[in-house]
């Protein structure tokens, strides 16, 4: 399959869960198939992807059903934070 982007050869498929919103607005949506292009390394998805992803977000009473989710915080300590902050800005 070829890239929309460098219309190159060598796009894959694969399926990711996406999150939007969040608290009481919280909708995730497992298996969103995604394109990755190995010869560019773009990552997209497809007008039809975003078009169903809308649809289901827009009746997400009819698709959605209510599971318990687990939240979980990522930390950094502050000295990895300033080593990152500092790598970055040799770039």
């Amino acid at each position: 399959m070829k890239c929309d982007l460098c219309n190159e050869e060598g796009v894959h498929t694969h399926l990711i869960t996406r999150s939007y919103g969040k608290g009481e607005k919280l909708l995730v949506i497992e298996n969103v198939p995604v394109m990755t292009c190995q010869h560019c390394g773009e990552t997209y998805m497809t007008a039809e992807t975003l078009h169903e992803i809308e649809r289901i977000k827009l009746h997400r009473q009819s698709f959605a059903i209510t599971r318990p989710v687990a939240v979980a915080g990522f930390s950094i300590s502050p000295a990895l934070l300033i080593h990152s902050n500092a790598q970055q800005a040799k770039l």
